[in-house]
């Protein structure tokens, strides 16, 4: 996501769309599925995410927009297409961004997988719940990169 800022900011075209899988967008760790999913996530704790914050930021602040792109302004990045699961620490970087974008202006669509762990898309072959993540990304994507 601070990819697509940058891009805009520097007054370059956008990418014809973009899927965020699992993003992590808030520096501070501040979403209430931190504490929600605090017991389901095997993946990511929260603690773990502020300890990598702080070694990313070096000191500097948790809220700049290319640090954090849920402080960024969205208004003119290409189509999103969000997917997260439903057990995640971050499933609220992922909800919290489609709203900001949906707010911005910007074709945002969010899919939120029940049950699922971060990135878990990457079983794809082996899990039916990732083959079918990523067969809905492809068929997101194919008009959008005009494969329809």
């Amino acid at each position: 996501m601070a990819t697509l800022v940058s891009i805009r900011n520097a007054g370059l075209p956008q990418p014809a769309a973009a899927v965020p899988i699992s993003p992590w967008v808030d520096m501070e760790a501040t979403g209430a599925s931190m504490t929600t999913n605090a017991e389901r996530d095997v993946l990511v704790a929260g603690e773990t995410i502020k300890g990598m914050a702080e070694a990313f930021l070096q000191g500097q602040d948790a809220r700049d927009p290319l640090a954090a792109p849920l402080h960024a302004d969205l208004a003119g990045l290409c189509a999103i297409y969000i997917q997260v699961g439903g057990d995640e620490t971050l499933l609220d970087d992922s909800t919290r961004l489609h709203e900001r974008a949906t707010a911005a202006g910007v074709d945002a669509h969010i899919e939120v997988f029940p049950e699922m762990q971060h990135v878990f898309q990457m079983a794809v072959g082996n899990m039916p719940e990732a083959t079918d993540a990523v067969a809905k990304i492809a068929a997101w994507l194919r008009p959008r990169l005009g494969l329809a």
